[in-house]
């Protein structure tokens, strides 16, 4: 079985299991969830279903391909027991419910407005591939660790065996060259699954304090780490143009 269909299959048992009653930690997911410990508003939520990835992993033919810290803030009203979106996985599986966008959902924008996080993102791929009709079906994203918190007050250190599993190698068979990490801990995973050697991007860019390292993946895609002080998102159209001539895309 392939390392994206034994993903989507994993993450649809295993959500299927939470919202049937069953909140418990798998053995399997443990070293994961106790690899983030933070406190306060950075209190890992249990009350409210995982998010390890949002989007269309299977016939997804023109991915862009990002990934974030966590799937932040939990929303009750829609991730919980009774919610919006808990209603909305009695009906269909967890791949299929990441698929249709959901916090972009008429249901969501009523409720919160735009998700700014999501808008970003948006955002960011219709710039990088020069198509404001880009659409936000294409995207997909993938969290280092796969529970709700409003914030992140510890440090982020995911087993390297869990995110190859659950992350890089089922990124590794989708259709696109290059895939994006948002955020400082980020930069600490590369040495931990064992990557060769990075480069750091030699870009001026528009903003103070931004990072970039372009790494080689075991797929052969380029794996690009960003970060800017206070920001885990992707950056804005200046930086986008620069990282665009950084890796030859324009």
């Amino acid at each position: 079985m392939s390392a994206l269909v034994a993903l989507v299959e994993f993450w649809d048992r295993e959500i299927e299991r939470w919202v049937g009653g069953d909140r418990a930690i798998p053995p399997r997911l443990q070293r994961w969830f106790e690899s983030y410990s933070g406190k306060g508003h950075g209190e890992v939520r249990l009350d409210v279903f995982p998010e390890p990835y949002t989007g269309r992993l299977v016939d997804n033919h023109a991915p862009v391909v990002m990934l974030g810290l966590n799937p932040g803030a939990a929303v009750p009203s829609f991730q919980a027991p009774g919610g919006v979106f808990f209603e909305q996985l009695k009906t269909m599986s967890y791949s299929e419910w990441a698929a249709t966008v959901p916090y972009a959902s008429k249901e969501w924008e009523s409720f919160a407005g735009r998700n700014r996080f999501y808008q970003n993102r948006f955002a960011f791929a219709r710039r990088l591939l020069d198509d404001p009709r880009w659409p936000a079906s294409d995207g997909v994203y993938f969290e280092l660790y796969p529970y709700h918190s409003s914030g992140v007050t510890a440090a982020m250190s995911p087993p390297g065996d869990v995110l190859r599993e659950f992350v890089l190698d089922p990124i590794g068979e989708l259709d696109t060259q290059h895939v994006f990490a948002f955020g400082k801990p980020w930069f600490w995973v590369p040495d931990r699954i064992g990557l060769r050697a990075g480069r750091d991007l030699n870009v001026e860019w528009s903003t103070a304090g931004r990072q970039a390292r372009i790494y080689p993946l075991p797929s052969g895609q380029d794996l690009i780490v960003m970060a800017q002080p206070g920001y885990a998102g992707p950056p804005g159209a200046a930086d986008t143009a620069a990282l665009m001539n950084a890796l030859g895309l324009r």
